[in-house]
């Protein structure tokens, strides 16, 4: 059984404005930001619990290409449910209380 990729509204955010700022930095570099994103949804989905526990139940996938960024995400039965996808300099505080 696979399982499904669910985004909750916040991260779809966080995504939509980095593919943006990328964009504004060069075009294009925000399809190639979707593409590295989209490569580490599927090193998740592969093996879930091959990451490191950010939080009790929330994981952190490292994005390879775009290295700065971390996809934190949480294993629940029949879905992978995508908490965040942060810059690596973003408020910690803001982190832990997603995290929660």
């Amino acid at each position: 059984m696979s399982r499904q990729i669910v985004f909750e509204p916040a991260a779809r955010l966080e995504v939509e404005a980095a593919v943006a700022w990328h964009n504004e930095q060069q075009p294009g570099l925000g399809d190639a930001f979707v593409d590295e994103i989209a490569a580490t949804l599927h090193r998740i989905l592969q093996h879930p619990e091959q990451f490191p526990l950010a939080g009790t139940t929330v994981r952190r996938a490292g994005v390879k290409v775009f290295d700065s960024y971390s996809v934190y995400y949480s294993v629940e039965p029949d879905f992978l449910g995508i908490v965040s996808v942060l810059h690596g300099a973003c408020d910690p505080a803001e982190l832990r209380r997603r995290l929660r």
